[in-house]
């Protein structure tokens, strides 16, 4: 079903999930009715026109006075500051006359209460946030938990983080088919926005070092967002992130205790019977090429929640198991999004 979607925030990820939508059909997947963002119209579809990490979409991007007009579709734009809540600025009431189905919100900054006065004042009916935010009905990771979507319980849903889309599917497979006793999670991570070029202030102080000159050790949720959707896991994961001068495209170094003995062909047997079945999407099983090693830039664009290098699996003692992955943190996140709209379509 073709659901009436808006989109508020339009950072990396709502450009992405934006762009995503239209990447490869004309009028797109979901019929977007709204972007709303605290920039001009005209810087809006700048950024999307000109993108310096992914270049030109395969699409013309226009815009006038009120509508962004992508691939011919035109598209109403609210500006709208989203850094103020719901209270403080009503500009998003300008949605309800379009009837929007379900609402994304890429901010990363929304509070719960705000997201429920949206629902209960009939601007939308359901609300997909980008990160797992506080209070929400349900994390969703697609082809690991969406078939616990309950549309009479579950309003705001969180489509889980980019990192917890890589890791999770992972997880399951290996605790379903082995167990895990336990997994230390590194994430190698690019630059995010909320970093600087040169040192300044930072509510985290290390994140407002000069991003281009440094390793920066820092927190990740991505044990958390694991174990948000496979709550069995939940006090066997522990993860650190170290992030780096790149622009796209993060990394992940997985050290994990298994529940029982293996051997590295069951391991590679289990991975690659996923990736060409239930997660033939979601899942890649990557060998190189030409017997050389790909690097991070040449999976720019990857659909692909998870991609393992093969090469690098590693067994020590039967149970000790060490897994190199990486993933367009981005794209393929934005990928996932869209499948968990569809998921949310059942509600329509």
């Amino acid at each position: 079903m073709n659901i009436s979607v808006a989109i508020v925030g339009l950072g990396r990820v709502g450009r992405s999930i934006l762009r995503t939508n239209f990447q490869h059909k004309e009028n797109g997947r979901f019929k977007i009715k709204a972007l709303c963002d605290v920039m001009p119209i005209s810087q809006v579809a700048y950024l999307i026109e000109h993108d310096s990490t992914y270049g030109k979409p395969p699409f013309n991007v226009e815009c006038d006075n009120e509508n962004l007009i992508i691939a011919k579709n035109k598209i109403r734009y609210v500006q709208v500051d989203r850094r103020k809540s719901q209270q403080q600025n009503n500009g998003l009431n300008e949605l309800r006359e379009l009837k929007i189905d379900a609402l994304v919100n890429a901010t990363g900054t929304a509070q719960i209460k705000d997201l429920r006065n949206l629902i209960d004042k009939q601007i939308t009916k359901k609300i997909l946030c980008s990160w797992n935010i506080a209070g929400g009905d349900i994390s969703l990771v697609y082809g690991v938990n969406e078939q616990q979507y309950d549309t009479n319980q579950h309003h705001i849903v969180s489509a889980s983080t980019c990192t917890g889309n890589a890791m999770a599917p992972l997880a399951y497979i290996l605790d379903k088919h082995i167990g895990i006793d336990y997994a230390r999670i590194i994430t190698i991570h690019p630059a995010l926005s909320d970093q600087h070029l040169l040192d300044g202030y930072h509510n985290q102080a290390h994140l407002g070092r000069t991003t281009a000159a440094s390793i920066i050790p820092t927190k990740t949720n991505v044990a958390d967002s694991t174990a948000l959707v496979l709550p069995e896991l939940k006090g066997k994961l522990d993860s650190f992130s170290y992030r780096v001068p790149t622009e796209i495209v993060s990394a992940m170094d997985i050290s994990t205790c298994l529940s029982r003995d293996t051997s590295l062909d069951e391991i590679t047997d289990l991975l690659n019977q996923y990736a060409n079945n239930k997660f033939s999407n979601i899942l890649h099983c990557d060998y190189g090429k030409w017997s050389h090693e790909k690097v991070s830039i040449d999976f720019i664009g990857s659909h692909f929640s998870s991609i393992v290098l093969m090469n690098h699996l590693s067994l020590s003692n039967q149970r000790q198991l060490g897994i190199s992955l990486m993933h367009d943190n981005e794209r393929g996140y934005c990928c996932r999004a869209l499948d968990i709209l569809d998921v949310l379509s059942q509600s329509f």
